[in-house]
């Protein structure tokens, strides 16, 4: 037996719950690119059923944490991942549920682009963190890497994007889009911020 599967118990409950809270934030950005791309067919209910579904899985992985005298990784880990893995559903369901009660607003080019960002960038960290298992090093390094591309694509995206509605004319338009924009970026740097603590735990433990 090796150094690592000394250090690291055999208690696999926790990384069960956490791919299934990251399916959910998958399927969620999914959804947000179908209501984006207006075939969203009932996606705001999906969307919002899985923003309950991971706040229930959130609730299970904390009741396991105090249950539990020993755990995979640091407690302090687990609890991290679990908040902004959350953070990133709840930024999506944030956005979809203010679309919804703006109500119309003309569409703009980064409506298409910034949902496919979004979701490479959920793929990534849903990958890595199928990798935390068998601490892959540089499995997740790879994804990591990935992620911060995708972010600066996001953060590019979003100042080309906020120096054209900043022209706008009308001041209502202005600050739908403004605040549709800023919570997009934002759900990008919650998965930025995942994929760190990914990298710390993969450092610390391989």
């Amino acid at each position: 037996m090796g150094i690592r599967e000394i250090l690291i118990p055999q208690e696999k409950k926790f990384f069960d719950l956490l791919e299934e809270l990251s399916s959910q934030v998958r399927m969620a950005s999914t959804e947000l690119g179908n209501v984006f791309a207006g075939s969203n067919n009932g996606s705001l209910t999906k969307i919002e059923n899985l923003e309950h579904e991971g706040d229930r899985i959130v609730h299970s992985i904390y009741t396991l944490l105090d249950k539990s005298f020993i755990t995979p990784i640091d407690r302090e880990d687990i609890s991290r991942l679990t908040i902004l893995y959350d953070n990133v559903l709840d930024a999506i369901w944030d956005v979809t549920n203010r679309m919804n009660l703006m109500g119309p607003i003309n569409k703009l080019e980064y409506m298409n682009s910034f949902p496919v960002i979004i979701e490479k960038t959920v793929s990534e960290i849903d990958q890595a963190l199928a990798l935390i298992r068998t601490m892959d090093r540089q499995g997740i390094e790879k994804h990591v890497i990935n992620v911060h591309t995708y972010e600066n694509q996001a953060d590019n995206l979003h100042d080309s994007t906020l120096s054209e509605i900043f022209q706008m004319d009308d001041m209502k338009e202005l600050l739908k889009h403004k605040e549709i924009l800023e919570k997009l970026e934002q759900s990008v740097d919650y998965c930025e911020d995942v994929a760190d603590v990914l990298r710390d735990i993969v450092t610390k433990y391989s």
